[in-house]
């Protein structure tokens, strides 16, 4: 592996976001093992300002909280909760573009 601790865990923290991402780590397994789901609550750090002011994604703070939630085995087995991910992050950076293009 390459890059500091740091920018691992900043690049992985950001990939939450990513639907697909997510379908491979669900079809993989890895939300069903303790150690990735204690990994999960650890990454919890970034909620903090001293590091989420890092984050070029920080609507994966908002996957993270969901992905440590009791149910989350529940929205993992609902295609409609990776749908409705994809259309957020669509919709975050379209309005992000249209901010950009008004300046």
């Amino acid at each position: 592996m390459s890059g500091s601790r740091f920018e691992r865990e900043l690049e992985f923290v950001q990939l939450l976001c990513n639907p697909d991402y997510l379908r491979w780590l669900t079809r993989e397994g890895h939300f069903e093992s303790e150690e990735f789901r204690s990994y999960l609550r650890y990454l919890e750090y970034w909620r903090s300002p001293e590091y989420s002011r890092f984050l070029t994604y920080p609507q994966c703070l908002a996957v993270l909280e969901h992905l440590n939630s009791e149910n989350i085995n529940d929205m993992l087995s609902d295609e409609n909760f990776f749908l409705a991910l994809g259309e957020q992050q669509y919709f975050i950076w379209l309005n992000k573009h249209k901010e950009g293009w008004n300046k």
